[in-house]
Order: C-alpha cells, then sequence, then structure tokens
C-alpha cells in the first residue's frame, strides 16, 4: 500500500482540478464593489464607466450591494451592465478570476 500512496494522491488531486472545471457556479460583482450614484438621475455607474457618465453634482460613491438593494437606482448605461452582471462559469473561474 505504501508504494501506491502517490498514485492515491495523484488521482485524487485529479479528480479535484477536474471538478473545479466541471462545477459550474453564478459568479459576478461583490456585494462590495464601488459604484457611483447619482440622486438627481436615480441612476448608478461602474467606476470604469464613469468618465462617460453624464451625471449631474448630487452624486455619492457606495456599494453595489446597497445599490442592488433598492429598485429605485437603475444602471446608467450598457457599460454600467456589462461591467456589474453575473455569469456562470467554472467554479476555479469563479474563485481565482
Amino acid at each position: 500500500m505504501r508504494k501506491h500512496r502517490w498514485v492515491v494522491g495523484l488521482i485524487a488531486s485529479l479528480i479535484i482540478v477536474a471538478m473545479g472545471f466541471i462545477i459550474q457556479v453564478e459568479h459576478g460583482p461583490g456585494e462590495e464593489e464601488r459604484v457611483i450614484i447619482d440622486y438627481t438621475l436615480n441612476q448608478y455607474s461602474a467606476i470604469a464607466c464613469f468618465d462617460t457618465a453624464g451625471f449631474t453634482n448630487n452624486i455619492d460613491e457606495t456599494t453595489y450591494g446597497e445599490v442592488d438593494d433598492h429598485s429605485v437606482f437603475l444602471p446608467e448605461s450598457s457599460c454600467t451592465a456589462v461591467e456589474l452582471q453575473s455569469q456562470r462559469g467554472p467554479l476555479w473561474f469563479a474563485w481565482f478570476m
């Protein structure tokens, strides 16, 4: 049995790695993702899309979790919707990307 312990370990490792690519999970922006909200327009923008947003001076910075809880705010553009979109993919991508 001692001779074949490394084979068992190798097979177990390969199964764990393969399961990481087989198991599909939903992953996307975290609750702590920063967004900019405009209280006048009732819209929010991802940080990457803020330069092209036509916001007024009545803005604030908050987290995506707080914005997602309120149905008052809408995404400012398709750029924001794409940046904060949830995706379905392998478990490894959700953990390491």
